[in-house]
């Protein structure tokens, strides 16, 4: 007689059946693989999630379409009635749009003991749109002064950091790194001026920075934060190419991006870092090509050259798969 090797949880009639998900988060915590709270705390997450899927979630909706509602209505109030408003009425409206969005940002979260996922979504939105309102409301009211835009976008920036302490939330970090870019392009442009070079190097060392505290685990939003970060770092070394002198640093320090996160992914497996390296070297190789034949060669090159670019990525990259495997 073949004996049965199903050591599975039967119900009465001797069948199979499924084990509850109590009963494997109990299993998970006798083998040391979570805690008791954590076991609660998925099995809190999972009863509330439950019953609304397939459900669209209104409120949530409702939560991101009334807070940029509130914020593109007092751009627009102000922008139409700029002519006829003073300047304390004009930064009284965006300041109130400010002042409610991160109110209402903070009521959303619910507190930080018992937030619940579809909370803290709505609520780091809600204190990034209020990040955006401060830089806006901080411009209006420092309008025809100098720096009035560095001070505006570093303001919006330490208010959208706090919020993402406070409430770590994808908005968060996308408002966080457009703010820092947008504070040093400002910052430069008050000081010494805005050139290809400096603003390509100030907002790739943003997105540098960004990328690193992704990287390094210090942002929750790992992914958001390297995808940010990468197109900051990319972006700013492109803008090298607008000047003659720095065009084969642009190009070179593109392809170093490229080939870095490229490197990085043997030990971080993840899409983002894929796509970056792929897209830092597809950029950087045709136009070292384009750049050191003086133009002379023609479009059909430089695609054929891209091509062989990706061939060659991803070869290298099963290659690394392998030696990872």
């Amino acid at each position: 007689m073949a004996l049965s090797t199903d050591t599975g949880p039967a119900d009465n009639s001797g069948m199979k059946r499924e084990p509850s998900v109590r009963e494997v988060l109990d299993r998970l915590v006798e083998d040391d693989v979570l805690s008791p709270v954590q076991a609660d705390a998925v099995e809190r997450a999972l009863r509330e999630d439950g019953p609304r899927r397939g459900r669209i979630p209104w409120a949530e909706v409702a939560g991101y379409l009334g807070g940029g509602l509130v914020l593109v209505g007092a751009v627009l109030v102000v922008a139409t009635s700029w002519g006829r408003w003073g300047e304390f009425a004009r930064t009284f409206v965006t300041g109130a749009a400010a002042v409610v969005l991160l109110a209402a940002g903070a009521g959303a979260s619910g507190g930080l003991g018992g937030r619940s996922a579809v909370r803290g979504r709505i609520a780091g939105t809600l204190l990034a749109l209020g990040a955006g309102a401060v830089a806006a409301a901080v411009a209006v009211a420092l309008t025809d002064r100098a720096g009035n835009g560095a001070v505006a976008c570093g303001a919006g920036l330490v208010i959208a950091v706090v919020g993402y302490v406070l409430v770590p939330s994808v908005p968060g970090v996308l408002a966080s790194a457009g703010l820092l870019a947008a504070t040093i392009l400002f910052t430069l442009d008050a000081t010494v001026g805005v050139t290809s070079l400096n603003a390509g190097l100030g907002v790739a060392a943003g997105g540098l920075l960004v990328a690193g505290l992704a990287f390094g685990r210090v942002l929750p939003q790992r992914q958001t934060g390297l995808f940010a970060g990468l197109a900051l770092a990319v972006g700013g070394f492109q803008q090298l190419l607008g000047d003659e002198r720095a065009t084969p640093v642009g190009y070179l320090l593109t392809f170093a991006v490229g080939v870095g996160c490229l490197a990085l992914v043997r030990w971080e497996r993840g899409w983002v870092l894929l796509v970056a390296g792929v897209a830092a070297v597809t950029l950087a190789v045709p136009e070292a090509v384009w750049d050191l034949t003086g133009g002379a060669v023609g479009g059909a090159v430089l695609v054929l050259t891209a091509g062989v670019v990706l061939l060659l990525v991803s070869f290298a990259g099963f290659r690394l798969r392998r030696g990872a495997g």
